[in-house]
């Protein structure tokens, strides 16, 4: 007999763009990083096995996923969050249903575990944390804790003195912030030059990339510079969505640093041009080394705080561990309470 006939899960295909983009955009734990335009942008890397849940031909969750090995899948390795999708009005007992038929599926294609890397909570209007109670339920072991610097707008905390100090000083040297349409600028004299002396690192989008990335996303993807004497010393990649506003990549110069060019762009991001937003994203402080403190306490400085981003594992065959909690008698969840 098949478990929860009503409920089906199959792997997404290229024809389903336009039903999946629908599903996101009506989802109450997601972000325009889950639409199709933006996962495909590298699906050279990372070899696409989203899934795609329905009930009585709707859809009603979507797992951004890839391949990671021949027994494992991951969400998303190629973005800063992953998880299952839910519907707006989606409910504990059906997400925990949802969650038994997308293992039992999984499962039974030799898919043994899956690399969870859990939504940001602080993205959510609504409450969507019936996927943290199903990973309670089928032992999701926390592999990878890391956390985000974010700061309150709607509570901030007062920002540094030193902060406001260099602030002032590029306003008095005659630093201009604008928002630009291009990357070229800010990616090739910036951001490139700095990861490259700095970490010799790399930006994990190249500038076509970025560029195309903006082209499909105009309103979520936007790019603010600093200038002293009309050459560019700092700028900010956003990303931009209903609730938050992530910074992607910051950068300044020794220029953009000792004349507070960078101190006065994010001011003016968080207390002008992003006032509106509940949080301000900085994004995480994780070097090759671990811990970068300097990082953190620049972004604390302005008073940002941190928000945890856990990295889950969970294996497959715990579908069955969800079976007590699925099984329904006159709509009520069925628990065995042993009375002693």
């Amino acid at each position: 007999m098949e478990v929860l006939p009503t409920i089906t899960v199959r792997k997404y295909k290229k024809e389903d763009k336009e039903i999946w983009d629908d599903f996101i955009d009506h989802s109450k734990n997601s972000t325009f990083l889950f639409k199709r335009d933006f996962m495909d942008y590298h699906k050279d890397r990372y070899r696409d096995c989203s899934l795609m849940v329905f009930e009585n031909n709707l859809p009603i969750a979507a797992l951004p996923a890839h391949r990671f090995d021949n027994n494992t899948i991951a969400s998303h390795f190629g973005l800063s969050y992953g998880g299952i999708i839910l519907r707006k009005t989606e409910t504990l007992h059906k997400t925990l249903q949802i969650v038994y038929k997308i293992l039992y599926v999984l499962k039974s294609n030799n898919i043994e575990k899956i690399i969870y890397k859990s939504f940001h909570k602080f993205y959510n209007s609504i409450g969507s944390e019936e996927i943290t109670y199903a990973k309670y339920l089928i032992k999701a072991k926390l592999t990878v804790r890391q956390f985000s610097s974010v700061i309150n707008l709607n509570d901030k905390l007062e920002m540094n003195r030193t902060r406001l100090r260099l602030a002032r000083r590029a306003l008095k040297m005659g630093v201009i912030i604008k928002e630009v349409d291009s990357f070229d600028d800010y990616w090739n004299s910036v951001l490139i030059p700095n990861l490259k002396n700095k970490y010799e690192a790399k930006p994990a989008h190249t500038v076509e990339e970025i560029t195309k990335l903006h082209k499909s996303f105009p309103k979520n993807i936007r790019q603010f510079n600093a200038y002293l004497n009309d050459s560019i010393v700092a700028g900010a990649t956003i990303f931009e969505t209903a609730n938050v506003v992530r910074v992607q990549y910051n950068s300044a110069n020794e220029e953009g640093r000792s004349s507070g060019a960078s101190d006065l762009l994010y001011l003016e991001l968080i207390e002008r041009y992003f006032k509106n937003k509940n949080y301000f994203d900085f994004g995480t402080s994780f070097d090759a080394n671990g811990l970068n403190l300097g990082l953190l306490n620049w972004k604390e400085s302005f008073g940002a705080r941190a928000f945890s981003i856990d990295t889950f594992e969970i294996e497959t065959k715990n579908f069955i561990l969800l079976e007590k909690s699925i099984n329904c008698d006159n709509g009520k969840l069925v628990q065995n309470y042993h009375h002693h």
